[in-house]
């Protein structure tokens, strides 16, 4: 019985080892496929990692491009501003030498039209002494009519 229980014994000790051996393996084959994948994974994120080094230096790129952009929009949205602030100036100031200029011109329009209606008063005047005139001078001479 003894030897029963010993080749018993080995036996199952045979079989432990056959289902280590087996589970090693297996073992062995879980390693090597987690370390392919390991490997992958690693060489995944060094790809990623070089594509989003590119990316975040064209991003800097397009933001300084962008910047320079803005700064050049702003600069010649002030000067055009400022082009307005001094048309506005140069405006007023026109407007208002203008507005003299008129008021000057309507004071000697009414000037020149009183000089007229004067001038019209003396030359109705010395047409009636002219005919005046012509009436004794015409008694002797046939009389023009006009």
């Amino acid at each position: 019985e003894q030897l029963r229980a010993a080749e018993q014994t080995i036996y199952q000790t045979k079989q432990a080892e056959i289902k280590v051996r087996q589970q090693v393996a297996s073992d062995q084959e879980v390693i090597a496929f987690l370390d392919g994948r390991v490997q992958e994974l690693e060489t995944s994120v060094q790809l990623l990692e070089e594509a989003k080094t590119e990316i975040q230096d064209k991003l800097a790129r397009v933001r300084a491009s962008h910047d320079k952009k803005v700064q050049v929009l702003s600069d010649m949205l002030q000067f055009e501003r400022e082009q307005t602030a001094e048309n506005e100036a140069q405006f007023k100031g026109t407007k208002k030498l203008l507005v003299k200029e008129v008021k000057s011109c309507r004071a000697q329009i009414i000037s020149l039209q009183a000089d007229r209606d004067g001038y019209e008063e003396q030359n109705i005047r010395l047409r009636e002494a002219l005919d005046a005139l012509r009436v004794p001078l015409s008694s002797n001479s046939p009389s023009k009519e006009r």
